[in-house]
């Protein structure tokens, strides 16, 4: 497992412990994990929402890349590739075209460690070939190896589940069925999440992986001192210690019994000393120290890790959300690119050459910026005013593409933000009109 993985899941070995601590408390701590490291990812994820696509010229969502987007389930799959792509730095799309042109392609989401993509040195856009390991329910290891005009397939000569089932290591591989690529063209595409000019995608984990670090070995101590220094301390001076009827001394566990109860000594030299309890409220200080720097790093909301809102208006939540909101709007470039590939590579799968080869394309995003109803409502009111059309209001309230489509297609009051006017008086009963 990677170890961003292992992070994101909890499993973090305790850092920073010296040999006298390993010495006395051994394993002991060794899988304690106060785990922030999955909140460092969901929040970001969590407001990453692929709507619709648009190509060309054409105003509205494009229908067609909707319903191969449906036909595959990729709003599930779409937050498994941006959890894998900000855990890990990058995750991938496969495309791969159906049995007939008249059939949508099959479109997975990948993950880093079973899936790798070379691109041209000079390009990186340019997918120059892909490679997918991984293993089989029955036992084998199996490897796709795709090019532009060419996709070759390996099995292994023998099945790995004798060997721990490992697809690492050296491994004997036995061509099997492979063929042209219909698509002429790599069908798996990098997802990265915020890449260098010099690298490739990078992980939200691997920055702050010191922080929580330091966070578990905080929490250890924390604990050790509640086991230990908890509670008060008693020395009994100048009494001999208890023996039963054998003359063996009484363990200290045979003694809890009587802690509450009245302690009698016959010795005249019997004296009773008490340490007072530790104060673990320094572990907690130190804890919410770090903690503060761990939110800056990560750009998470406060109230994201404090588990609580106490008098915060609705501004100050807003504010609080401002970095949030920026570090995921960052993200959005990147995941748009892969994301329009990917789509191109399925119209170039149904035949639709034309769409396959558009340059114009547009991802559209939910906004991840949390307003209440009622604002985004008289915003849309006072934008109305300004000229905007109507459809743009529409999406500016957080109508989805789909929403405002079965909007029209229910044919509704053409303006939602114009208030229906009220009825023309009718005509006066009679006799009304004569007592006047």
């Amino acid at each position: 497992m990677a170890i961003d993985d292992a992070y994101y899941e909890g499993d973090q070995n305790l850092q920073f412990a010296t040999a006298q601590f390993r010495e006395a408390f051994g394993a002991l701590f060794a899988a304690e994990a106060d785990n922030w490291m999955r909140i460092v990812v969901d929040a970001a994820v969590e407001r990453l929402h692929v709507q619709g696509f648009r190509f060309g010229r054409q105003q509205s969502a494009d229908e067609q890349a909707w319903e191969i987007w449906q036909a595959n389930g990729l709003d599930a799959q779409a937050m498994l590739v941006h959890t894998e792509a900000v855990k890990l730095g990058e995750s991938y799309w496969l495309v791969e075209p159906g049995p007939s042109r008249d059939d949508p392609p099959t479109i997975t989401g990948e993950h880093p460690m079973q899936v790798i993509v070379a691109h041209s040195p000079g390009n990186r856009r340019v997918r120059l070939a892909a490679l997918k390991k991984w293993l089989d329910e029955d036992g084998f290891a199996y490897a796709n190896v795709y090019l532009p005009a060419w996709v070759a397939k390996y099995r292994s000569a023998e099945p790995l589940s004798s060997r721990g089932a490992r697809t690492g290591g050296r491994i004997n591989w036995t061509p099997i069925e492979g063929g042209v690529n219909p698509l002429g063209a790599v069908p798996v595409v990098t997802v990265p999440n915020l890449p260098t000019m010099m690298g490739g995608g990078q992980s939200d984990i691997a920055p702050v992986r010191s922080d929580q670090n330091a966070i578990n070995k905080l929490r250890a101590d924390m604990l050790i001192g509640s086991e230990y220094q908890s509670f008060p301390q008693r020395v009994l001076l100048g009494v001999e210690v208890p023996r039963d009827a054998n003359g063996q001394p009484i363990r200290a566990a045979q003694l809890q019994a009587s802690k509450s109860r009245l302690w009698a000594f016959s010795s005249p030299d019997a004296k009773i000393a008490e340490f007072s309890a530790a104060d673990l409220g320094h572990y907690v200080k130190a804890r919410e120290h770090l903690i503060r720097g761990f939110t800056a790093k990560t750009r998470v909301p406060p109230y994201y890790v404090n588990g609580e809102i106490v008098n915060a208006s609705g501004d100050a939540l807003q504010i609080a959300d401002n970095n949030l909101v920026a570090k995921v709007r960052l993200k959005m470039p990147f995941l748009d690119d892969a994301h329009e590939d990917m789509m191109r590579l399925a119209f170039r799968a149904i035949g639709n050459t034309d769409k396959a080869a558009e340059t114009t394309a547009e991802v559209v995003w939910k906004d991840p910026e949390t307003r209440s109803f009622a604002a985004l409502v008289d915003g849309a009111v006072k934008l109305k005013e300004l000229g905007i059309h109507q459809e743009l209001l529409q999406e500016r309230i957080g109508m989805s593409p789909q929403e405002i489509a079965r909007n029209k297609a229910l044919g509704m009051v053409d303006d939602i933000l114009t208030p229906t006017p009220a009825p023309a008086p009718g005509p006066a009963p009679e006799g009304v009109a004569d007592a006047a």
